[in-house]
């Protein structure tokens, strides 16, 4: 099974894309997220004031725009430990998975202007620097210490 991990930009969170595998104790199981998900979008970034939408996302300026959004659909969700790391498994739906695969896709295209911006609920997650493409239907998001992966789960829930 190989991995891809990215860091986001100064939160000190990481998400990890697998092939049909979970980082928790149950492989597959997890909270149903009943039509819950995860937005994302490709983003450019930005010099900070350059345009109202230029914002600051984990210290790293982007643009922001809320119609670029995509829902991507999350059939579970689940708070699990990675080491000594809280995180949240999330496994996507068909479209939800083609959405991450598309979107990680085309920010790789672009690694060096482009991030990919992930949020759930109005809370915007992080502005990622995407190295290659992700495959499979499964991240692992990592939390910074202090970060309630249970509030994350609700988060992607309520989506």
């Amino acid at each position: 099974m190989g991995s891809q991990v990215w860091k986001f930009s100064a939160f000190g969170l990481l998400i990890v894309a697998m092939s049909g595998c979970s980082a928790g104790d149950n492989p597959g199981e997890g909270t149903p997220a009943d039509g819950g998900g995860i937005e994302m979008s490709v983003s450019q970034t930005c010099t900070s004031g350059s345009a109202p939408e230029c914002v600051s996302v984990n210290g790293e300026y982007v643009m922001v725009l809320e119609a670029d959004f995509v829902h991507a659909g999350v059939e579970t969700a689940e708070a699990v430990s990675v080491g000594d790391t809280n995180a949240v498994d999330v496994k996507f739906d068909e479209d939800g998975a083609s959405v991450f695969q598309e979107l990680t896709a085309e920010a790789a295209e672009s690694a060096g202007t482009a991030r990919l911006v992930i949020k759930a609920g109005d809370e915007v997650l992080s502005a990622v620097t995407v190295v290659e493409p992700m495959q499979g239907d499964t991240a692992v998001i990592a939390l910074p210490p202090g970060a309630d992966p249970d509030e994350l789960v609700e988060m992607i829930r309520g989506s």
